[in-house]
């Protein structure tokens, strides 16, 4: 019985003539850099004013009243900034810098700036706690908040305290925290270290140079990497 033939067998070429070389596949993600001119207007939009703009939400963060919304903002910036670092130049070491970078940018500015202005603007005054509120994190560690009122029956912007001092017996007892006059932020403990918080700040400073150092080396090795490309080819 004679064999069928193979559909997917190729046919011979005729005599001198060439088969076409195939397509280079390219990986998706070396097709994400951006051309050079934009690389050169993106990388200071990223490596400079996204940690100025997260700062300065964060800045207004050490308000109560606006600390949600300008977290979730400053979030979603880092978020863009991140994509744009990416899309600088697609390598996946350049992730995990940025991301401890970013967290550090997060995380520290609020609690830092806050125990900074309380400590230059604050005020010993006297409170009564009128109320004690009690929680439990992850460890089974018990923390007490502390609900409080100017002792001469005045309320207190953001009127409440934490740490020692702070306890389910200490109700109606009077003590003496550092109030901010016009109410921005909230008030210390006495007991509280702000120095050390205080000191966040230079962590800050030195998270968004290091930043800054990333995105524009991350630009100069795409742009370096997108020149030898042209010249060898």
């Amino acid at each position: 019985m004679a064999k069928r033939p193979n559909k997917k067998q190729k046919r011979p070429l005729a005599a001198g003539v060439v088969r076409p070389a195939k397509p280079v596949r390219r990986r998706p993600g070396k097709d994400l850099q951006l051309a050079p001119r934009t690389v050169r207007r993106t990388a200071p939009v990223v490596g400079l004013l996204a940690p100025l703009l997260i700062i300065g939400l964060l800045a207004l963060a050490t308000n109560p009243d606006y600390q949600a919304p300008c977290t979730i903002l400053a979030v979603l910036v880092l978020m863009a900034a991140v994509v744009g670092l990416m899309m600088i130049h697609s390598s996946g070491w350049v992730v995990w810098p940025a991301v401890v970078l970013g967290l550090v940018l997060l995380v520290i500015p609020t609690t830092a700036l806050r125990a900074q202005l309380i400590s230059h603007r604050g005020v010993d005054t006297r409170v009564v706690i009128t109320s004690a509120h009690s929680g439990k994190d992850k460890t089974g560690k018990v923390s007490w908040t502390c609900g409080i009122r100017r002792e001469d029956g005045h309320p207190l912007p953001h009127g409440t305290i934490g740490g020692f001092g702070c306890s389910g017996s200490s109700v109606g007892s009077t003590t003496t925290v550092l109030a901010d006059p016009d109410g921005w932020a909230p008030p210390a403990n006495l007991d509280d270290d702000l120095s050390f918080r205080g000191a966040g700040v230079w962590v800050t400073g030195a998270a968004a140079v290091l930043w800054a150092a990333l995105t524009f080396g991350t630009a100069r090795r795409a742009l370096r990497g997108r020149g030898r490309r042209k010249g060898a080819a």
